[in-house]
């Protein structure tokens, strides 16, 4: 699997270390023309990043950009295939983080690893 490069974690200005993170268990969605797709949604505790994103195998590990509420939690939904994959979360976008509340991870083939996420519908 062709991976883009990846920066490692580093403490930031605004560290993510602080961050909490949880990977809601994706909810049946109804199939859509080209397939069945189930609903992810994503939540992360970062009151102090400037921005929080998610990157897998299912959007090109290009960042999805999560939506900030006045209590610090990011959020958001997207759409995936039925079946295993691969994510990274994205701080202050730069710093490539595994979901630290998602035991459940795969080398990424660049020494580090990626959280794994399984789509059922």
């Amino acid at each position: 699997m062709a991976l883009k490069k990846e920066t490692k974690a580093k403490v930031a200005a605004k560290p993510a270390k602080a961050a909490t993170t949880k990977a809601v268990a994706p909810k049946a969605k109804k199939p859509a023309s080209k397939g069945k797709t189930v609903d992810a949604g994503f939540k992360v505790f970062a009151p102090n990043s400037d921005s929080v994103a998610v990157a897998g195998d299912f959007n090109g590990w290009k960042p999805f950009a999560l939506k900030k509420d006045k209590t610090g939690n990011w959020s958001g939904n997207i759409k995936l295939s039925e079946g295993v994959h691969q994510y990274k979360l994205v701080f202050n976008g730069h710093y490539w983080e595994t979901d630290k509340s998602n035991p459940e991870r795969t080398p990424d083939g660049h020494g580090g690893e990626n959280s794994i996420l399984r789509a059922k519908v």
